[in-house]
């Protein structure tokens, strides 16, 4: 009745923001010795204007991955228990009246839900066929308004054919598990379904929170990129700049003046 049990996340897979201060670091020296600063320092600069705003967003992605990772490890958590409550539930249930009757029992709840359904569909199909016969007397002559109706008999008739099914289940099930066996294992078993409903919600709940994660990862993981990027591009500016400059050659000894 319940989902399938989920693979609990580890709650330390968590990471912690590690600022990038390469950049500003550069930007402070940013001409090599020699070079005049007012050449380089304007693109380093243009180049560093970014850098406390991915700092931001980098340590906002990291705040924001480590709540989430604590709320999804506490809904595991409460899932790992709503788990282990609704197998102890079906244990005791099985034990009391035996996996036989118990089966039984399920077949012909299953059977009832689904009569309620079919019935609940007849129903609504026919507000649907009163209301498409109003508005074929309104608009007297329009196709369109015919091939409604024609549409909503046919939906009718399926869905008697399914009620007459899901009817003969419910019959065959009850003579089967027995009205005594029924009132006694049918409240456990409606029991069960409730807790089964809270145990698929919790599970989608989880799956919402990996999703936050994985997209608040992704986030950080791009900024540390464009920090990176940034900051090679500075060390490589500085590497030109350095390799650029004029060697001084040495004097021949055989040209030094005697004093």
């Amino acid at each position: 009745m319940c989902g399938p049990a989920l693979v609990p996340a580890d709650p330390k897979a968590g990471f912690r923001c590690t600022p990038v201060a390469s950049a500003f670091a550069v930007a402070e020296s940013c001409a090599p010795e020699g070079q005049d600063e007012d050449s380089e320092c304007p693109k380093v600069v243009r180049s560093t204007s970014a850098v406390p705003e991915l700092l931001e967003e980098m340590n906002h992605s990291a705040e924001q991955t480590n709540k989430l990772e604590l709320h999804a490890s506490k809904a595991e958590m409460r899932y790992r228990q709503r788990l282990a409550h609704w197998s102890r539930l079906h244990r005791n249930l099985i034990e009391e009246h035996g996996a036989q009757s118990v089966d039984r029992a399920r077949r012909y709840f299953e059977a009832e839900e689904a009569l309620k359904a079919a019935a609940e569909r007849i129903q609504n199909i026919s507000h649907q066929i009163s209301a498409a016969g109003q508005d074929a007397k309104a608009a007297a002559g329009v196709k369109a308004n015919e091939e409604m109706a024609a549409q909503g008999k046919l939906e009718h008739e399926v869905a008697l054919v399914c009620f007459s099914k899901a009817l003969r289940s419910v019959e065959y099930w009850r003579a089967k598990a027995g009205e005594k066996r029924l009132d006694s294992i049918l409240p456990s078993l409606r029991l069960l379904r409730e807790h089964a409903k809270k145990l698929d919600t919790e599970q989608e709940h989880i799956v919402a929170l990996s999703q936050r994660i994985r997209a608040s990862k992704a986030r950080y993981r791009s900024s540390m990129k464009e920090l990176e990027r940034i900051s090679n591009t500075i060390h490589e500016r500085r590497s030109s700049g350095s390799e650029s400059e004029p060697e001084h050659e040495p004097v021949p000894a055989g040209s030094r003046q005697e004093v």
